[in-house]
């Protein structure tokens, strides 16, 4: 981990000094979202957005959606360059807030060419060993 928090400060600080000079636009966007099966439940990763209410704009997190009332909570995994770095539960419910997670936080950041793992499971509860209608997505970061 030392090494890579060694490797990333550079690049976020040769990144900020990018970012500034150009338009927000020319940066690619490497969000993508992972739906269960039936579409009850998801899990976004957002490449740079406002993050946690009230934290300001954030890069690199995760946010839990459950979209129906079916008695079902959602469970998500994350992984960075195929090491399982965490999951987050969500049990609001359809009335509920969606979870804002940053499974990355640890990592420093997203770096261009990490790859980004997902999935998105209906689970009862946050122990529950039979977690159902799952899918997952992998993506590799373009831009960081």
């Amino acid at each position: 981990m030392l090494t890579r928090m060694m490797l990333v400060a550079p690049v976020l600080a040769l990144g900020t000094a990018v970012v500034a000079a150009a338009p927000a636009s020319a940066a690619y966007d490497d969000s993508f979202t992972v739906h269960t099966t039936d579409g009850c439940g998801a899990v976004e990763f957002v490449d740079y957005g406002a993050g946690a209410p009230g934290g300001g704009n954030n890069d690199d997190y995760a946010v839990v959606h459950d979209y129906c009332g079916d008695g079902h909570g959602v469970k998500a995994w994350a992984w960075l360059d195929g090491v399982l770095i965490g999951s987050e539960y969500n049990g609001n419910g359809l009335a509920g807030d969606p979870v804002v997670w940053d499974p990355f936080k640890a990592y420093g950041n997203v770096i261009a060419g990490d790859s980004v793992g997902l999935k998105v499971c209906l689970v009862d509860g946050n122990g529950d060993p039979t977690p159902a209608r799952c899918a997952s997505k992998t993506h590799t970061s373009v831009d960081g």
